[in-house]
């Protein structure tokens, strides 16, 4: 059976498709298939993908009108992959319901910032609300520190600030110039800089992402 993650964050500039992107090919590894689906109109996992330079797929499946749930959610839950990791919009709709209501863990990226704080608590919200109305108990939540500049009081401490918010907080993911440079390449980081502090973040949250879905 595939193992869904969706990749959610209720307000643009959070990394989500950094991390989508860069997850994705850090799950790859040797023995498994990923499949990433980009959700989000914007196609900013699409555009990655155009070079034909990642080591998995990515599926543009963005959502039109409310009224593609029907179909859109059949259509992923068919993808025959171990994992499957879901790109999706940054806000409250359709597509976002959808593939946390299917999501076996949904990835918050959070900055460093007042803004997304708050719409991280949207966020929870919703991943609350569907816990409530699945059988399982599911999704898993991880909340992941994203674009975090240690430079900054916030960005040193965000981890303590998320953990009050009562859901994992995952390790973080750094604002590194290596993530921009291999967006431009067309590559995903463990290709462009194998060994570096920006791979090394991508590793970390690869390996707790898998500690999860083991428990799970």
């Amino acid at each position: 059976m595939p193992r869904f993650i969706a990749v959610a964050n209720l307000k643009g500039g959070a990394g989500k498709s950094t991390i989508a992107v860069n997850l994705a090919g850090e799950l790859v590894g040797k023995k498994h298939t990923v499949v990433l689906v980009d959700a989000d109109a914007q196609g900013t996992a699409t555009y990655w993908a155009t070079a034909g330079r990642l080591p998995f797929p990515v599926e543009a499946m963005p959502f039109e009108t409310a009224r593609d749930v029907k179909r859109w959610a059949p259509k992923v839950l068919e993808i025959d992959a171990d994992y499957v990791v879901i790109d999706c919009p940054p806000h409250v709709g359709g597509a976002t319901e959808a593939a946390v209501g299917i999501a076996d863990l949904v990835l918050i990226p959070v900055t460093a910032s007042g803004a997304d704080l708050a719409a991280t608590l949207k966020a929870l919200n919703l991943v609350h609300e569907l816990r409530n109305a699945r059988d399982d108990g599911g999704p898993a939540c991880i909340m992941v520190p994203s674009k975090i500049d240690t430079r900054t009081a916030l960005g040193r401490e965000i981890g303590e600030v998320l953990e009050q918010l009562g859901e994992r907080v995952g390790p973080a993911v750094h604002q590194r110039v290596a993530f921009v440079e291999s967006f431009g390449q067309g590559v995903w980081i463990g290709d462009y800089e194998p060994g570096g502090p920006a791979y090394e973040d991508i590793e970390a949250l690869g390996a707790a992402v898998k500690k999860v879905l083991k428990r799970l």
